[in-house]
C-alpha cells in the first residue's frame, strides 16, 4: 500500500459527520482527557468524514509523498520503487499476469490486511482501467458490502479454512462521500495507548476497544519498527508476537449492469489515528456470466520479473553478469521494507529458482522473487483457479 499526505493546512477543514460520542463507529481517542487535554484531537483526520479528504493520487503515492521524508507522510517508498510515483501512472504498477475475473451480479470475497493499524475505516470501489485512474472515477463506483457479516481470516489471511465470522459496523448515508455509498470501519482495535496506539514500542497492554475476535488487537509490525534495528527494541520471536497475522475478508457485491471489460479495483483507507489516507489498487476482469475467480487462490509471483515496468523485468540478460547495469539485479533493491527481506532480483531464489517462503516474524534472510523460474516458465499469463461452483448471484 502507498499513504497519502497529510492534509495540507486547510483553512476551512469540512466538520466531522462522525461525531465524537459516536464511538461505536471510532477508532482512536474515545476518550477525552487521555493526554491531560480535553481535544477531540481526530476531529479533522480523514475517518471523521470517510471519503471526503482530497488525496494525492487515486492509488497512492509512493513513500507516501512526492519528497522524501515530508512530515506526517509516511517516508519512504517500497524496494525498487522511485519516491513520489503516482500509483495510478507508475510503470513499477504492472498489470498482474494471473488474471482475476469477477461475474456481473455476482457476490465475491476480498480482503485487506495491516503491518501499522491505524485505525479508521475502509471502501472498495470500482474504475474503468481504460479511464483515467482519479478519485472521481472511483467515487462514481462505490461497491456495496453483501450482508453484514465480515470475517478474520488467519494464516497470513490466506487460510479459508481457519476463519472467525463477526458483525462489522457499516457507515453509509450523509455521513460518507460519495452520500449513500457503504464504508466500514477497521474492526481491528489498536493499543490502548494515548495517541500512539503502540506505535514503534510504546505500550501494548490492552485494546482500545472489544476485538471482534479474541486475541485480534495491536498496533502491529509498526510496534516493533524494524525487527532488523537492533536499537528497536523487538525480537525476531517478538516481532512475530506483534504482527497482525490476518486479514480482514468482506463480501462485496458486483453490480448486475456492469459492462464487460477490465477495471482497476481500488481500495481507500481513510485512517483516524493521523491524517493520512492509504491507497491501493489492483486488476480485476468482469464477464456477464461464466465462473469466476476461486478467492485466495494463488498466484505464481512471476508480475515483477516479467510484465513490462516490472521492477526486475529487466534483468532477464544478466543471469551470469554482475557487472554494468546487471549489478542493480544482484545489488539490494533500495527502499523501505517494515519487517521484511531485503531484496535482490536476483541471487536468492531457491534452489529450483523459485522465490523463499517468507511469513511476517520470521528469521529475515535475503530473499529474491524466483525470476529464474519465471522466465524458464515462459512468463505465462494465466486466468488464476476458478470457482468449483457457480458464483451466487444477486
Amino acid at each position: 500500500m502507498f499513504a497519502d499526505p497529510p492534509d495540507a493546512q486547510c483553512d476551512n477543514p469540512a466538520e466531522p459527520t462522525i461525531a465524537f460520542e459516536e464511538t461505536s463507529l471510532r477508532t482512536y481517542a474515545l476518550v477525552l482527557n487521555e493526554t491531560g487535554s480535553p481535544v477531540d484531537w481526530t476531529r479533522y483526520h480523514p475517518w471523521r468524514y470517510p471519503g471526503s479528504a482530497p488525496v494525492g493520487d487515486a492509488c497512492g503515492v509512493s513513500g507516501g509523498w512526492y519528497f522524501h521524508g515530508e512530515s506526517g507522510s509516511g517516508g519512504d517508498a517500497a524496494p525498487g520503487v522511485p519516491q513520489g510515483e503516482d500509483g495510478s501512472k507508475s510503470p513499477f504498477a504492472a498489470k498482474l499476469l494471473e488474471e482475476t475475473q469477477w461475474i456481473a451480479g455476482s457476490v465475491v470475497e476480498v480482503a485487506f490486511g495491516m503491518a501499522a493499524n491505524h485505525g479508521g475505516g475502509y471502501q472498495y470501489r470500482l474504475c474503468p482501467a481504460d479511464s483515467e485512474l482519479t478519485e472521481a472515477c472511483f467515487q462514481k463506483m462505490p461497491l456495496d458490502f453483501a450482508g453484514d457479516e465480515s470475517w478474520i481470516q488467519f494464516g497470513s489471511g490466506l487460510d479459508t479454512n481457519n476463519r472467525s465470522a463477526f458483525k462489522a459496523t457499516t457507515v453509509s448515508g450523509d455521513k460518507v462521500k460519495p452520500a449513500g455509498s457503504m464504508w466500514r470501519r477497521n474492526p481491528v482495535p489498536a493499543c490502548n495507548t494515548p495517541i500512539s496506539g503502540g506505535f514503534k514500542g510504546t505500550a501494548c497492554d490492552a485494546p482500545i476497544f472489544e476485538p471482534p475476535v479474541p486475541g485480534v488487537w495491536g498496533f502491529g509490525g509498526g510496534h516493533c519498527q524494524d525487527a532488523r534495528d537492533p536499537t528497536s527494541g523487538c525480537t525476531p520471536e517478538e516481532a512475530k508476537r506483534w504482527v497482525l497475522d490476518f486479514g480482514v475478508v468482506d463480501k462485496l457485491r458486483v453490480p448486475a449492469d456492469l459492462p464487460e471489460g477490465d477495471y482497476v479495483l481500488g481500495f481507500r483507507w481513510d485512517v483516524e489515528q493521523t491524517p493520512q489516507v492509504w491507497s491501493s489498487c489492483s486488476d480485476v476482469t468482469i464477464k456477464s456470466s461464466g465462473k469466476g475467480t476461486k478467492a485466495f487462490s494463488p498466484a505464481r509471483g512471476c508480475t515483477q520479473c516479467c510484465a513490462l515496468g516490472g521492477i526486475c523485468s529487466n534483468c532477464t540478460g544478466c543471469l551470469t553478469d554482475k557487472t554494468g547495469a546487471c549489478a542493480y539485479c544482484w545489488d539490494e533493491l533500495p527502499g523501505y521494507h517494515l519487517g521484511l527481506p531485503g531484496t535482490t532480483c536476483l541471487g536468492h531464489e531457491t534452489e529450483d529458482g523459485h522465490s523463499p517462503e517468507f511469513f511476517s516474524g520470521d528469521a529475515i534472510n535475503p530473499w529474491s522473487p524466483g525470476c529464474t523460474s519465471c522466465w524458464a516458465e515462459g512468463c505465462k499469463a494465466s486466468l488464476r483457479e476458478a470457482e468449483d461452483d457457480d458464483f451466487l448471484v444477486v
